[in-house]
């Protein structure tokens, strides 16, 4: 078992994230970097990105991606290289669950967003149909990635996760949840579109927390 420092978080990006950011935003700091997945698909457009992480090897890649990399414990909040700057776009995708006390750091984002900037954050839904009956059941076993990682430290559901934004001052202008049709094993076979489309509609009308296994939140100060 790999602590913290040490694990590396790599996929295609996190589309939900890059659509929200628009072509007028062009300082952008994604804090928890992790591969660069990304920045590599932002910084196409030109925007000068900077990025946080804890772990050397993904400094080390996602540096190809970003300005400058900062290896830094976010318990702690925002490293002081980066107090005066200001950035149009603050990304949170799945970081905030890993840290115990986030207070100090949602402070310092509203400190570095610039007067139009907005955070916009990910986080895993604790709430999502899985796993509520895993947890009826009465297991709550970790798992290397996923919503039973086991370096999570905090859990959310679609309402505590505007909550907590609300509490430290933010105005949420966004939320939604992103997913797919339960029973994915036999859906699979509906072409994708026509999936998303019965997602929205009809399962995310009837409950956000039930089916939404993505919570995400665009906020400003």
């Amino acid at each position: 078992m790999k602590i913290s420092a040490e694990k590396v978080y790599r996929n295609s990006g996190n589309s939900a994230i890059i659509d929200a950011v628009t072509d007028s935003d062009k300082s952008i700091l994604d804090i928890g970097c992790g591969f660069g997945d990304n920045a590599r698909i932002l910084a196409r457009d030109g925007r000068n990105i900077d990025g946080i992480t804890l772990s050397e090897e993904e400094a080390r890649n996602a540096g190809m991606y970003l300005n400058n990399v900062y290896i830094h414990n976010l318990e702690n909040g925002l490293p002081l290289e980066i107090a005066q700057n200001k950035y149009d776009i603050v990304i949170c995708s799945h970081v905030i669950e890993h840290i115990a006390y986030p207070e100090k750091l949602l402070s310092d984002v509203r400190e570095i967003l610039s007067h139009n900037g907005k955070l916009i954050i990910a986080l895993p839904n604790i709430m999502i149909y899985q796993a509520r009956f895993q947890l009826l059941l009465g297991n709550f076993n970790y798992k290397e990635t996923g919503i039973w990682d086991y370096t999570h430290l905090r859990w959310y559901t679609y309402k505590s996760a505007k909550n907590l934004l609300i509490t430290h001052n933010f105005k949420i202008i966004n939320s939604f949840v992103t997913g797919d049709l339960p029973g994915l094993t036999i859906t699979k076979f509906i072409p994708y579109k026509l999936r998303q489309w019965a997602f929205k509609n009809i399962f995310v009308r009837l409950s956000k927390g039930l089916f939404g296994g993505q919570i995400v939140l665009i906020a400003k100060k």
